[in-house]
């Protein structure tokens, strides 16, 4: 690895397909002490800094997260004055900033002058799902790896092999992760993530139900909530169902467990408001992304949720 690193990595790719995990496995391998072994592919994780690494206690490694829904500049402003510090342990200081389209203009131009003057001892590994959102100065410093979802059976193939996971079981988490390994793997790893994925998937259930106010009073608690677009996400696993199967693909249908159900909505529910809805919780889940009313985008959302015939 040395003398062929960049000072800056930009990992673009959708929510969960991996890039922290790439991202702390890259800082890993900058921070190896023999990173020549293993035929040269990078960490040798037998180290005492690749165990450090591993165990989220490396000194020289850097994770910095939104704080809410932003990277403030005053986060930006720590980073500037570890980076002007030498490392402790090795040859350089790694900091990690994922979801960088969160910064805030303000944070994003004070990090710019990091990179353009990089210190030789620094690193810096930036995440995104959304590169359009990053400013080009930002981009143009940066040597770019793309991540792509991986195929449905390999993601379940992984979740058996290596997490234990039932054949059923993972197969069914596959198909809802849409090749996002970090997704499928967060999910069979943490059954409270789990039970929440199932508890929004009873909320799409529940939309035809409900009046009005109700309607309005769950888009104000959405608003809210930093994970409103993976709550959309969810209602969007269950819809698409019942769209398809109105439309004779039901072996398609991610819902396995719950197919019976879903063809009782595809009974009850008008073709073209599924269809409607569909697309509306697509448009509103790249809103949420920008600076939008995010209770006025929820509430128009909400009110074109399908309702019993």
């Amino acid at each position: 690895i040395e003398g062929r690193t960049a000072h800056a990595y930009l990992i673009e790719g959708p929510e969960q397909v991996g890039k922290t995990t790439l991202a702390r496995g890259l800082a890993q391998a900058l921070t190896c002490e023999s990173p020549q072994a293993e035929e040269g592919l990078g960490a040798c994780g037998r180290c005492r800094s690749c165990r450090l690494a591993a165990e989220d206690g490396h000194p020289d490694h850097r994770l910095i997260e939104a704080s809410g829904a932003q990277i403030k500049i005053e986060q930006v402003r720590e980073l500037i004055r570890e980076a002007m510090l030498s490392p402790v342990e090795g040859r350089y200081k790694v900091f990690i900033i994922p979801s960088f389209e969160r910064a805030t203009t303000a944070a994003a131009n004070a990090l710019l002058k990091t990179l353009e003057e990089p210190s030789d001892t620094t690193r810096i590994i930036l995440t995104t799902a959304e590169i359009s959102a990053l400013l080009p100065t930002i981009i143009s410093r940066c040597q770019i790896l793309h991540l792509r979802p991986l195929s449905i059976e390999t993601v379940a193939e992984a979740l058996i092999n290596n997490w234990g996971v039932a054949e059923d079981r993972a197969r069914m988490m596959a198909g809802f992760s849409e090749g996002r390994l970090g997704w499928a793997v967060e999910m069979a790893t943490r059954p409270e993530l789990w039970q929440v994925h199932q508890e929004r998937l009873a909320q799409a259930r529940n939309l035809p139900e409900q009046s009005v106010v109700e309607r309005l009073k769950l888009a104000g608690k959405l608003a809210k909530d930093n994970d409103a677009e993976r709550t959309l996400r969810a209602w969007l696993f269950w819809w698409r169902d019942v769209w398809l199967v109105q439309n004779d693909c039901q072996s398609l249908a991610l819902n396995r467990e719950a197919l019976a159900e879903v063809m009782q909505f595809a009974q009850t529910t008008s073709p073209n408001e599924v269809r409607r809805f569909v697309a509306a919780l697509l448009e509103t889940a790249q809103l949420l992304r920008k600076n939008v009313n995010r209770q006025l985008a929820l509430e128009a959302l909400l009110l074109k949720a399908p309702r019993r015939k």
